[in-house]
């Protein structure tokens, strides 16, 4: 399970995946253009149905990194285009006909190789139109002030060349990645050379801002790779770590540092507003009467308006750093993250009870399988001696080992639970604004509504039925005697830091029961070390507190003895966040006459409420 897998549970709020949006019998773009050279023959052009089916190529490697088996929640870019499971695009009638062959294995190491975060962005688009037959570009760009493109104040094209100009695809895939940078997306609307670039800015509107779109924040990219119903965006993100790794780690958390507009600045009020949501400048084929193409060329923004070419999210931060908000269909936004979520959520209220009792189904399950995941752990290290603790560099640390310990630890699974949990907090704590915004987005079926008059009786409320559902769900455990206990998830979440990952442990350990407690008697193990060493059970548990705390896996090395024991931090479970954020706000002095909340005496909230 990875972080909005109890949303996709829950059918009444989600909306089908793009894959699904038409058979793939049909392609949605047919054949228009032939081409006689170029990096690789042309058959199509770029339109909203060509983006669209990018779309949808996007979702579905998301969602395999998201939820699919290890070794798919693990892949590299290699991997990720190889996998059929993964790369929609190894299937025949979704790479439509005519379409172009895979590249060679050496084309996708060539870009595999030099992966980081825009090069990530310009693999997956380069690769994407070869397969398809689409044209692709990419820019050359300098610094407006000399230097570094990656960190200039902003960076102006001078000049551009397209998939047609190449003799070959691999030599195109390597210029494409190596040759560009993050400094590419530091070019302005309007600046200097501008139609010349690789991206542009795109509206916030779920028409426009969808999976393959980009955001930029200052020096790193993130490829937009899923739209959640709450308004939340998920990015698919690589770092140039060595390792090569691709992530799903970040959400609407990464939407930072949007530049505002400067109306005052009359020589050019955009100066400087090149981070945020943007997208490829989708290229043009230029074609003789038959369809031949004869040339290629960038889209101007005029052209782009059909995509959604939008500086908007600019003259938006000018509008909330000036007046302290956003105002829009009578709506006050504090905050940029909540327009977000205005502009981009599914018409339909958040069913608030239906979230908690989808996540903690889906956290049961998981519970569930891990209980038989820790039987075999302490069944194999009783017939075949402990398993060494991975110390052998990222390749083979507590997450990506392989043999015994990549079997029987639950590092990985135990990480994303965390993952999940945090991003199931982050979405309720974001849902409890709308009380006050636009209380129809809320759907309170489930909550006594007739004790909520403000964000922090709705914070309350939550925290109630919260409460009371983890309560009620409850799984079985096996200790170490091969005992059966009770826990319940309400349990759980008090010991979300205490769940011990490391197979040598007994089961006790592993689900966080104290190791110091008077009434719990453990049998003696031991962890082996790289070296011989052999660390006993209660130093190897405090030595691995540190990667119990954490929500996201490490990409390097996970070493033993160089973690701290103490001072890191620590994030706070849901009752400890989300009861001093909210309380303290205003309730009204006065109750009406038979206690009907003032949510019921909106109406559309209280229709919402009672259906």
């Amino acid at each position: 399970m990875h972080s909005y897998k109890f949303l996709v549970l829950m059918v009444t709020m989600c909306t089908p995946v793009l894959v699904g949006s038409h058979a793939f019998g049909e392609d949605p773009n047919p054949a228009s253009i032939h081409s006689d050279r170029g990096a690789w023959p042309l058959y199509r052009q770029w339109n909203l149905a060509e983006r669209d089916h990018f779309a949808a190529w996007i979702t579905r490697i998301f969602e395999r990194k998201a939820l699919g088996t290890t070794a798919q929640r693990l892949a590299k870019l290699e991997q990720v285009l190889s996998d059929p499971d993964m790369n929609l695009l190894l299937d025949p009638e979704f790479a439509g006909s005519p379409c172009n062959p895979q590249p060679d294995m050496g084309s996708i190491l060539a870009m595999h190789r030099v992966v980081d975060c825009h090069k990530l962005s310009m693999s997956l688009g380069a690769y994407y139109a070869c397969r398809r037959g689409l044209p692709f570009m990419y820019s050359y760009v300098r610094a407006s002030n000399g230097g570094d493109t990656r960190t200039a104040d902003s960076t102006y094209p001078v000049g551009s060349t397209s998939s047609f100009e190449y003799g070959s695809a691999l030599q195109f895939f390597v210029d494409a990645t190596v040759g560009t940078c993050t400094g590419n997306l530091r070019v302005p609307p309007f600046g200097q050379n501008s139609e010349l670039s690789d991206t542009c800015p795109v509206a916030i509107d779920r028409k426009y801002l969808v999976p393959g779109c980009l955001y930029y924040l200052d020096g790193h990219v993130l490829v937009l790779a899923h739209l959640e119903p709450s308004g939340n965006v998920r990015f698919l993100d690589a770092t140039t770590s060595y390792t090569r790794d691709l992530y799903v780690f970040n959400s609407l958390n990464a939407v930072t540092g949007i530049t505002p507009r400067h109306s005052e600045n009359t020589g050019n009020p955009y100066e400087g507003c090149f981070r945020g949501f943007r997208m490829f400048r989708y290229p043009i084929a230029e074609t003789d009467a038959s369809g031949k193409v004869l040339r290629v060329r960038r889209r101007t923004d005029a052209e782009m308006g059909e995509f959604g070419f939008s500086t908007e999210q600019y003259e938006k931060m000018e509008e909330l750093v000036k007046n302290g908000k956003l105002t829009e269909n009578s709506h006050n936004f504090k905050s940029i993250h909540q327009f977000i979520r205005y502009r981009l959520r599914e018409p339909k209220p958040l069913p608030i009870s239906r979230m908690i009792q989808a996540y903690a189904e889906e956290a049961r399950g998981q519970m569930i399988t891990r209980d038989l995941a820790v039987q075999a752990a302490w069944a194999d290290v009783r017939a075949n001696g402990p398993i060494e603790f991975p110390d052998k560099g990222a390749d083979w640390n507590i997450y990506t080992a392989g043999g015994r310990w990549g079997q029987f630890s639950t590092a990985l699974t135990d990480t994303e639970f965390r993952g999940d949990y945090f991003f199931f907090l982050e979405e309720i704590d974001a849902a409890i604004p709308w009380m006050d915004i636009e209380c129809g987005q809320l759907d309170l079926e489930g909550i006594n509504i007739h004790a909520v008059w403000s964000v922090s009786d709705l914070a309350v409320a939550f925290l109630a039925e919260k409460n009371r559902v983890f309560k009620q769900t409850t799984f079985d455990i096996t200790d170490s005697a091969g005992g059966k206990r009770t826990l319940s998830l309400l349990e759980l979440e008090q010991r979300l830091f205490d769940l011990s990952f490391d197979p040598n442990h007994p089961p006790e350990l592993r689900w966080g029961f104290k190791p110091d407690s008077a009434d719990l008697t453990l049998p003696e193990t031991f962890t082996p070390l790289r070296g011989g060493r052999q660390a006993p059970m209660l130093e190897a548990y405090k030595r691995q507190a540190y990667y119990r705390s954490l929500a996201h896996r490490e990409i390097g090395e996970t070493p033993f003895d160089d973690t701290p024991l103490t001072g890191f931090p620590v994030r706070q479970v849901i009752s400890d966040y989300l009861w001093p954020k909210w309380r303290g706000y205003p309730t009204p002095p006065l109750v009406p006459h038979g206690g009907r909340a003032a949510y019921e005496a909106r109406a559309t909230c209280g229709r919402a409420a009672q259906k």
